[in-house]
């Protein structure tokens, strides 16, 4: 317990005045056309990052894990009946409340992400508590489950800078973000009526790669109708690895 509270205060005091030129990554999505990043475009991908893959019928499914809400389950269920598989973006607070869970993900052959152990927003934290803040995840997953944690990290909340950005890419890390999400967080929010399928639907385009979060019902109950329409509209899911 003193070790952790001593990690913790760390990173607090690691976490303070090093605020820069901070981004906050998101999109304007209009339907039908793939969007396009804009001033974040040569910032990502100069630092070995992606937000959409190329100009053709591939879709890249990425999940966001902050904390388990219930809902989990029925979306393994749903991509083992599909057949389609997908990157799980965990915190360290995921891997510790719901291993059974992380588990489960990597037997039915998906792909861990790193979403950071303590989840805190990169432009606020110098470069070294980043790098401990990632590999504390990548050691605690590789002790609890048993095998290497992929090198895919998505910062938190999408928040980023050039420097942050650079420093996962010389340490060997690839930055993945997104060109298709809507709102979907709200934990106790259920919005019904098919939301989540038709958010994707008015959204989708040629590689996209789409952000998802576990805790939604929406997603949980809509992600099968998803899957099935966007492959029998011509779409083929694939793994972020074809793409960086």
């Amino acid at each position: 317990m003193r070790k952790y509270i001593l990690f913790f205060m760390l990173g607090l005091f690691l976490c303070i005045g090093i605020q820069g030129s901070a981004y906050g990554f998101g999109l304007i999505n209009k339907e039908g056309v793939r969007p396009d990043a804009g001033k974040y475009k040569s910032i990502i991908e100069q630092n070995d990052g992606v937000y959409i893959g190329e100009d053709k019928k591939e879709l890249y499914l990425t999940f966001d894990c902050g904390y388990e809400n219930g809902h989990t389950q029925a979306i393994l269920d749903t991509l083992k009946k599909t057949d389609t598989k997908a990157i799980f973006f965990i915190t360290g607070h995921y891997l510790t409340s719901a291993k059974e869970l992380v588990k489960e993900m990597v037997a039915d052959g998906h792909l861990i992400g790193n979403h950071t152990y303590h989840h805190k927003d990169f432009p606020a934290c110098t470069n070294e508590y980043i790098l401990s803040d990632i590999q504390q995840l990548e050691r605690q997953f590789k002790e609890e489950i048993g095998v290497e944690m992929s090198k895919y990290v998505r910062p938190p909340r999408g928040e980023f800078d050039e420097r942050s950005l650079k420093c996962l890419k010389d340490n060997g890390y690839k930055s993945v973000f997104w060109s298709l999400a809507y709102v979907d967080w709200h934990k106790d929010k259920f919005n019904g009526n098919q939301y989540s399928y038709h958010q994707v639907m008015k959204r989708i385009h040629n590689g996209a790669i789409l952000l998802m979060h576990t805790v939604s019902k929406d997603n949980a109950v809509d992600l099968e109708q998803i899957i099935n329409q966007l492959k029998n509209d011509g779409y083929v899911f694939k793994s972020i690895q074809n793409v960086i």
